[in-house]
């Protein structure tokens, strides 16, 4: 992958505000022009960079505007927000022309090559892809390009850590036999070793709230915990504290059966009461009675020929309700009988009931006055118990999981001959470079072992000093981007640092000569009084600023 150009425009209006063209290979350079009596901090050079930083996956937009020491500045704040200020980024990869487009605005959309992608995250992944042709993001894209682009990280510390002190030696043993090209299966069994990691520290801070130190001894602990839960659950069960409680007991179930006897009396009687009543009310209803009116009406009528028929009716009539009368006084007595047992039966059983709730809090209030401190601890030791259960079995379920990890491992690449050439190639490059750029040859020491560092600078007085560390964060970096172009891997061809104005000026010269037939690509800032003294060409500027002419133009 080689830089083509960046542009930054308005997203409402299309206006170009800066377009930067980058040189095929070599030096492309970000000159200050400002004087040494004027500060240069705020005309946009380290702006520049951190553009190019953004479309390739940084996170924070406002650094743009924002700085530790200076705070916000909120003129290029306000002319990002409101113009909707956007960069792309173009890049030849493959000889196919890739555009990655950023928005420098809040809430702007970020394109990969047209493609609008919903978040930073799909953003970044997508990048993974088309750079480093990583399509399992292990390692990271922003773990991998931070390895091309270093900004106000890059500093003598940063050599080699160059994503922080909080990146753990395994992490950065993947990321850099990754670059290196070594070993990649290393990658996915260093993510299995992370995640496992991230296990035991659940289960060390399970261990730590249960106050033991292994597995064997909580489920020692878990057993015993138990066990004294039984013996209270037998004890109870089996109470014997309490002076004749077994004839209590005996006397309370008693009780018992025969309320729950009395009960189902009583709602039998209920029962019979309520027929009985429905069956009088049909009763009623049988019975009839003769208007005399239409009596005498029909009499009329017949001229008396019917007087007989009605005399008999009248007695049929007489007869019928006198038959139920009787009946009715038959139902009213043995319904006043019922009631008269319902509440014989009702006061009984109110008798029982007020006996047995006495007697029964009684009876529990003794029970309670002998196991109410025993109770109360059996419950907390309960949910200790349950609580440490809980825990012992998520254990042993994040311990399987461990298991069936370190099953996923992969055959790590043993081609012991292949590993030793690139390491071999590598060393020859940073040899090369850290004799002509520093004025004495160093070498880089491989270290395997996933809880070591994997990579450490040596040289012939032992380890570099402090003055040199800057200029040997170049040799180091422009030597992987040789290797990169000698094995062909699928990765960028260009290095871009930040804050190399205060490296020493000779070392700075010899940087710039080498540079020159570097076959990939070198983008920094340098200051303006330094271009003649260091012999800068024209060609090898690909963009000036100063206080007139910052990046934004405003």
């Amino acid at each position: 992958m080689r830089l083509i150009s960046l542009n930054v425009f308005s997203f409402l209006d299309g206006r170009v505000i800066r377009t930067i063209k980058f040189n095929d290979k070599g030096l492309s350079l970000i000159v200050d022009e400002t004087n040494t009596k004027t500060s240069g901090s705020n005309i946009g050079k380290t702006t520049a960079v951190k553009v190019i930083d953004l479309c390739l996956g940084a996170n924070a937009v406002s650094s743009i505007y924002k700085e530790k020491d200076t705070g916000e500045n909120y003129i290029v704040k306000e002319f990002i927000e409101k113009n909707k200020i956007v960069a792309e980024l173009t890049v030849n990869i493959d000889d196919k022309i890739n555009s990655f487009t950023r928005a420098l605005y809040k809430n702007g959309k970020n394109e990969i090559n047209g493609e609008k992608k919903d978040n930073i995250t799909q953003y970044r992944n997508e990048l993974n892809r088309i750079i480093f042709n990583n399509d399992s993001n292990n390692p990271s894209f922003r773990q991998l390009i931070s390895k091309f682009i270093r900004l106000e990280n890059s500093n003598e510390s940063s050599l080699l850590k160059y994503l922080g002190t909080f990146t753990k030696n395994y992490e950065y043993q993947a990321i850099y036999h990754y670059l290196y090209g070594l070993n990649t299966s290393k990658s996915k069994n260093i993510s299995i070793i992370a995640l496992n990691e991230h296990i035991d520290k659940d289960i060390e801070a399970i261990f730590r709230k249960n106050g033991i130190s292994s597995l064997e001894e909580f489920k020692a602990q878990i057993n015993l915990m138990k066990e004294e839960l039984d013996k209270f659950k037998k004890a109870y069960a089996e109470v014997t504290i309490i002076d004749d409680y077994q004839s209590k007991k005996e006397q309370m179930d008693k009780l018992l059966v025969s309320i729950k006897q009395l009960e189902g009396k009583s709602a039998k009687e209920n029962l019979n009461i309520n027929l009985m009543k429905e069956k009088i009310e049909r009763e009623k209803d049988k019975m009839f009675h003769v208007d005399e009116r239409i009596l005498q009406n029909l009499y009329d009528e017949t001229n008396g020929t019917v007087s007989s028929v009605i005399c008999d009716f009248r007695d049929l009539q007489t007869f019928h309700n006198g038959m139920l009368s009787k009946r009715l006084d038959i139902l009213f007595k043995a319904l006043k009988q019922k009631e008269g047992m319902l509440k014989e039966v009702t006061l009984e059983l109110n008798k029982l009931q007020k006996k047995y709730e006495e007697e029964y809090v009684t009876f529990n209030c003794e029970l309670k006055d002998k196991f109410e401190e025993k109770y109360t601890e059996f419950v907390v030791n309960k949910v200790k118990y349950e609580n440490a259960l809980n825990d012992y079995q998520y254990i042993l379920k994040m311990e399987a999981k461990k298991e069936d990890n370190l099953k996923g491992r992969v055959l790590e690449d043993n081609n012991y001959e292949r590993q030793e050439e690139i390491k071999d190639t590598l060393n020859t490059y940073f040899k090369n470079y850290t004799e002509k750029i520093i004025g004495e040859p160093y070498a880089l020491v491989f270290n395997e072992d996933d809880e070591e560092f994997p990579i450490k600078i040596i040289g012939l007085n032992g380890k570099p000093g402090t003055g040199i560390k800057k200029a040997m964060i170049t040799c180091f970096d422009l030597s992987h981007i040789n290797l990169i172009l000698k094995e062909n891997y699928h990765m960028p061809i260009f290095e871009i640092h930040d804050k190399m104005e205060n490296i020493d000026l000779v070392e700075l010269k010899n940087i710039i000569d080498v540079a020159r037939n570097f076959e990939g690509q070198y983008v920094f800032p340098v200051l303006n009084d330094r271009i003649n003294t260091l012999g800068i060409k024209d060609d090898e500027i690909v963009l000036r600023l100063s206080s007139t002419d910052k990046f934004f133009q405003i």
